[in-house]
């Protein structure tokens, strides 16, 4: 069955979680509306940097940029794929995947956002700004919702002990989407502490 999850479902699965009105879009002229629609890209990008979230893993080659680079050694530049949220590893012809070489990303005169690497590169593992709701797994979006819930809580009713069940809550589903993963990818489960990746 296609996922049919949309941007004001997620929103509406936060507001559930505070016991307020759902919307009928997120672009609804409401102050509830614009607040979750202000709070909704922020929370996203957090959640997609807080964990491998698979849907949202890319590989890309990358394009050699005529920056000069500003590291000595670090010689080789080249321009970050537009569409990454931030770049988990580079990828070296000739040197295997596990082994993990340093690189340094920077932004240019123009802006350009860029890596200096100390080798010739032939891609990148990154992750994407994944913005499509349809392609979220139920994980993710459960995860989303009550982070989004944590956020929109004391703005929306004042509470802040609602505010910290929610992200409590989060933490959770958060700990079980990393567990499963890891299973799924045949990886040892490690204990880690979400709460300042989540702020």
């Amino acid at each position: 069955m296609a996922n049919t999850t949309s941007k004001t479902d997620i929103i509406n699965l936060a507001l559930s979680n505070l016991g307020q009105d759902i919307v009928s879009s997120g672009e609804q002229d409401t102050a509830t509306a614009r607040t979750a629609n202000l709070m909704y890209d922020f929370v996203r990008r957090n959640l997609l940097r807080a964990h491998d979230w698979t849907f949202a893993l890319r590989t890309a080659e990358l394009a050699q940029s005529d920056t000069e680079s500003p590291f000595d050694n670090k010689p080789y530049v080249y321009a970050q794929p537009a569409d990454a949220l931030f770049i988990k590893k580079i990828i070296y012809s000739g040197v295997p995947q596990e082994v993990t070489l340093l690189h340094q990303l920077f932004t240019n005169s123009n802006n350009e956002k860029l890596i200096a690497c100390p080798f010739e590169a032939s891609g990148a593992l990154y992750v994407k700004d994944e913005d499509n709701a349809t392609l979220f797994d139920p994980a993710f979006v459960a995860c989303f919702a009550l982070l989004l819930a944590a956020e929109l809580a004391v703005p929306l009713t004042g509470d802040t002990n609602l505010a910290q069940l929610m992200l409590a809550k989060y933490q959770s589903k958060l700990d079980e989407a990393r567990i499963s993963n890891k299973v799924e990818q045949h990886e040892k489960a490690t204990d880690t502490s979400v709460f300042l990746e989540a702020r």
